[in-house]
């Protein structure tokens, strides 16, 4: 924005002064006007957290991604298909005008007339009902379908959120341990300075440098990628939108495998869509047997004769299954196959949850027990080992690669140990969709 004030005919100082109070007038408006991107980028009456919660995370997702807008539309569509499968088909309407010659001769022949008739079908044996209850099931079917979309996109957003908390742990733990090595690298240069220590150890520790920067480099680099895919699962246009840290939440042991297999057989959405399903193609075989039924309809007509007296009509239409052998029939044998179908895609999807559940309960057991082991023994025995190595190189009485050794195996620990928190709250979020859980644990909920 510029602000230009002509005066030409002012003294040069007053043009001076009057230009210095523009640039902090404009400079004062700007200030004012400008907020933070983030801040901006937020919807109204959204406020921006410090750094990102899996919990935040959740319900931003729930109410901005795509995917799940999508098939919340899908489930309002469906539900709008039993009241026009329940109904009578439209009536018709007919005009029908009779005349003798080529010119209108209406109400000078005797047989010229003007006939209005409607018709109406009517649908014998409850197809209506049926075709209601088949539309009804298809859309349970769609809202189960809905709440498996909702649980896996909240299932990628857990595993999203738990992988970049474990690059940002770990990009602590590089920077900690550069300062760390900085450390070391000093006393290796004092030690060969007065002839204790090789050059080959100060190149070593160098090396070993170079190396951790180089991690910090990728480490960064896989922190920018997971941003961006987190940011486009919670509906963000940038990455920059989101809060600029996160840490891991939800943390705990797995349940036991059996309570978890009676979760999924209540509350699985993919079980629950795999019987609906079934449940609506024994419907359509039941539609299929009531094809037998004949297409009835009831007619009505009034003819206007203008020069003989009206007449009116009334009578019914009834649709003969000349060809049933090659048409019902035919169509109750496809709607028995697809029956059957459905009911051995169920016990797939049975199988399928009951297989996946049990690997993934595996791997969250193998997580759980390996956090352990890191947190109670291998951490603190790395760290001991490290300050007691550090020292006594300090003074001497241990090598470099003893001291360079302790130092690998601290970091390594403390990033297996992020890495492996990463790996068990994926392994639950991955659990979440099949027993009808958010990542945290917790039943789904929410529209339509």
């Amino acid at each position: 924005m510029e602000f230009r004030i002509g005066a030409s005919g002012r003294p040069r100082s007053l043009r001076v002064n009057a230009a210095r109070a523009c640039a902090l007038l404009t400079a004062a408006a700007l200030s004012a006007l400008v907020v933070p991107a983030s801040t901006a980028a937020q919807p109204s009456g959204e406020a921006l957290p410090e750094r990102i919660t899996l919990s935040w995370a959740i319900a931003r997702a729930l109410a901005h991604n795509p995917e799940l807008a999508a098939a919340d539309a899908r489930v309002l569509a469906m539900q709008e298909r039993p009241p026009q499968e329940g109904a009578l088909p439209d009536p018709m309407l007919m005009l029908r005008y009779h005349n003798e010659d080529w010119g209108l001769s209406f109400g000078r022949s005797d047989f010229s007339f003007f006939e209005v008739g409607v018709e109406q079908e009517l649908p014998l044996g409850g197809k209506r009902a049926a075709r209601r209850q088949i539309a009804e099931r298809e859309a349970l079917r769609e809202r189960a379908m809905r709440d498996m979309t909702a649980l896996m996109v909240l299932a990628r957003v857990g595993m999203q959120v738990a992988e970049l908390a474990a690059l940002e742990r770990t990009d602590a733990a590089l920077g900690e341990s550069l300062g760390l090595l900085e450390t070391l690298i000093a006393q290796t240069a004092s030690r060969y300075s007065v002839g204790e220590a090789e050059q080959q150890d100060v190149l070593r520790t160098r090396l070993e440098r170079d190396m951790l920067r180089e991690r910090l480099a990728m480490v960064t680099r896989e922190r920018a990628q997971a941003r961006a895919a987190l940011a486009a699962l919670l509906g963000a246009e940038r990455p920059e939108d989101l809060p600029p840290s996160v840490d891991f939440e939800g943390v705990r042991e797995p349940r036991p495998l059996e309570e978890l297999r009676a979760r999924a057989r209540d509350q699985s959405p993919a079980l629950r869509a795999a019987r609906e399903e079934l449940l609506r193609t024994e419907q359509a075989l039941r539609l299929a047997r009531r094809e037998y039924w004949p297409e009835f309809a009831l007619m009505a007509a009034y003819t206007e004769k203008k020069q003989l007296m009206p007449e009116w009509e009334i009578g019914f239409r009834v649709s003969v299954p000349l060809y049933l052998r090659s048409k019902q029939r035919r169509f109750v044998a496809e709607s028995a196959y697809a029956e059957r179908a459905a009911e051995h895609e169920r016990r797939r999807t049975e199988l399928d949850v009951a297989a996946r559940l049990a690997e993934l309960h595996a791997a969250a057991e193998s997580s759980n027990q390996l956090l352990g082991l890191y947190r109670d023994s291998l951490l603190p025995s790395a760290r001991l080992t490290f300050e007691s190595a550090s020292a006594s190189y300090a003074t001497g009485r241990v090598d470099l690669m003893t001291a360079l050794s302790a130092f690998v195996a601290l970091l390594d620990y403390r990033i297996r140990e992020a890495e492996e928190t990463a790996s068990l709250l994926a392994s639950l979020a991955e659990i979440g969709p099949l027993v009808g859980e958010t990542p945290l644990g917790e039943p789904l909920g929410g529209k339509p």
